[in-house]
């Protein structure tokens, strides 16, 4: 056998359960360059060295794994959290719309704060941007979901603001920049209004007396009608950009879906986080160089009050792929189309860490991706592979047979096995009872078979008979590993597993699995890590988290 061909395929095959000509042939080629004159031939060497692997068990790959000497790779050097421009105390804030749980893309702008944060010793601000109650309508439970996450993730909050609590504090501003002839109301038509803007003119409204000005602005409260009116502040016309020319500082919503406030006059974004990141004294804000402009926008309100503008990082966008944004999911799950914001198929925290994705992990996967400029593409499957890095280590493993098929084999003798809860960590634990009843997960032509860690069997027409226990006579016959049986006549545990996909399958597992405790993740042999969800009288109830 090829030594080289072999460890390739060991290392695959160790590092995702099994192995193939696809997944290793480009590695064989770079090490084997020679083989490049002979593809067909090079194909069938490999082919036959990847089916004796896959017979293996994984105790069994690692063991020939290791009688190769591999030069260990040098670990990558732990991320550094960059210095920030100080002076004195750091405040920082994630300021989240609660119309649903946080995503994983949320978490990069709340974990980068935090990371910040714990390094300066400085003080974590969690305010609520919920002063949209027409578009991205707040849900009253995501308030506490979105504090729970954050706390699961290990970030510690001093403080919580809820914006839609503080629209008097924002009155009274409006009131003082209309005092100091920095705003207006303007009650000309959009479209109208639009053209003064962009041919740089000024409209009619904006050279009112500021006497007349303020009687507008009382008018938004008990007067004007939606869309009758809109609060701007002044801003130079002559800019370049005509999104920073007089925008909107507050409109007037007739009918208030926000759950805590049904007031009729809001702020816009813009206006009430300028307020606030003074008034909490935020000193650093992060932000996505997509929302560059905001800078640009309060820096207006900052000027008119003599206020010192916060010291602003900007990040690229974080996109996940596969994961449905908040406004898609929302639509998906008033449908029925989705069970809720847990459901498996969503990259919601919520999701996460229900199939068992560990907070350590995802603070190493988004420290580890970086905060830059930069766009970053990242996917559920890279941050499956730092879980499973950790899982693998302590999850035990335990059989599990989906829609399982009962066979008998003849002659096969009454054996009490113990088999590894974990093959480096954990000797024993596992106790089975087998004679000569079976299940197994697939129907089987005739050959030569093993039960892994169990024993040897023909299957010839209609009949199972019992070879041998040896493993070394099936590694000579090369025959086919069975990685998925159970005794029949052990106590079996029915076992429901909701699956990734939001699909469920039904079958047996050990009765070991009956000393789990519910939220307990382990590992089904060659199946994929799972957590236990609920215990019930008949079945045990497991969800997918990954291979």
């Amino acid at each position: 056998m090829d030594k080289i061909i072999f460890r390739i395929a060991l290392e695959n095959a160790i590092k995702y359960g099994k192995t193939n000509l696809k997944n290793i042939f480009g590695k064989v080629l770079g090490e084997k360059s020679e083989l490049k004159n002979d593809i067909k031939k090079a194909q069938e060497e490999i082919n036959k060295i990847v089916d004796y692997v896959n017979s293996l068990t994984p105790e069994e790959m690692k063991k020939e794994f290791s009688k190769f000497k591999i030069v260990k790779e040098v670990k990558k050097k732990v991320r550094e959290i960059p210095d920030l421009e100080v002076d004195g105390n750091v405040v920082m804030r994630f300021a989240p719309n609660p119309n649903g749980p946080l995503s994983l893309g949320h978490c990069r702008i709340a974990l980068w704060n935090w990371f910040f944060v714990e390094k300066y010793s400085g003080s974590y601000l969690l305010r609520f941007d919920d002063t949209d109650p027409k578009t991205k309508v707040p849900l009253r439970e995501a308030y506490k979901w979105v504090e729970d996450d954050l706390k699961w993730l290990g970030i510690k909050i001093d403080k919580v603001v809820r914006q839609s609590s503080r629209l008097r504090t924002y009155y009274l501003y409006a009131e003082k920049l209309i005092e100091i002839n920095g705003a207006y109301v303007c009650t000309c038509e959009p479209e109208v209004w639009k053209k003064f803007v962009w041919k740089q003119n000024t409209c009619p409204c904006r050279d009112l007396p500021v006497k007349e000005t303020m009687k507008r602005w009382k008018k938004m409260f008990k007067g004007y009608k939606e869309g009758e009116a809109v609060y701007r502040v002044k801003t130079d016309l002559n800019n370049k950009n005509p999104a920073l020319r007089d925008w909107a500082g507050f409109r007037r919503i007739e009918e208030s879906k926000h759950p805590f406030s049904k007031e009729k006059v809001w702020p816009l974004l813009n206006f009430a986080s300028a307020i606030d990141d003074h008034g909490f004294s935020v000193t650093h804000i992060l932000r996505g160089i997509d929302l560059s402009i905001s800078d640009d926008r309060q820096k207006y309100l900052y000027d008119y009050f003599g206020w010192t503008y916060p010291k602003t990082i900007y990040c690229g966008k974080f996109l996940v792929s596969g994961v449905k944004s908040t406004s898609e999911s929302v639509k998906l799950i008033e449908e029925g189309k989705l069970t809720g914001w847990d459901d498996p198929r969503l990259g919601t925290i919520k999701a996460l860490r229900r199939r068992g994705f560990l907070a350590e992990v995802i603070l190493r996967f988004i420290k580890e991706a970086g905060i830059n400029k930069n766009e970053l593409n990242v996917s559920i499957e890279k941050l499956a592979a730092f879980n499973k890095d950790v899982l693998d280590k302590v999850s035990f493993r335990y059989f599990f047979v989906e829609e399982p098929i009962k066979i008998k084999i003849k002659n096969s003798p009454k054996q009490n096995l113990e088999l590894d809860l974990h093959p480096e960590t954990k000797k024993g634990g596992r106790k089975f009872k087998t004679h000569d009843e079976f299940y197994i997960n697939e129907k089987l032509s005739d050959g030569f078979y093993r039960l892994m860690d169990c024993l040897n069997f023909t299957k010839s027409d209609k009949e199972y008979i019992f070879e041998s226990r040896s493993i070394d006579e099936f590694k000579r016959k090369n025959g086919k590993i069975l990685l998925h049986w159970l005794p029949a006549s052990d106590a079996l545990v029915k076992v429901e597993l909701l699956k990734e996909d939001a699909s469920v399958v039904n079958g047996l597992g050990e009765n070991t699995l009956n000393k789990l405790k519910e939220g307990e993740i382990v590992q089904f042999v060659r199946v994929g890590f799972v957590k236990l969800e609920k215990k019930m009288k008949t079945k045990l109830k497991f969800i997918f988290c990954h291979k």
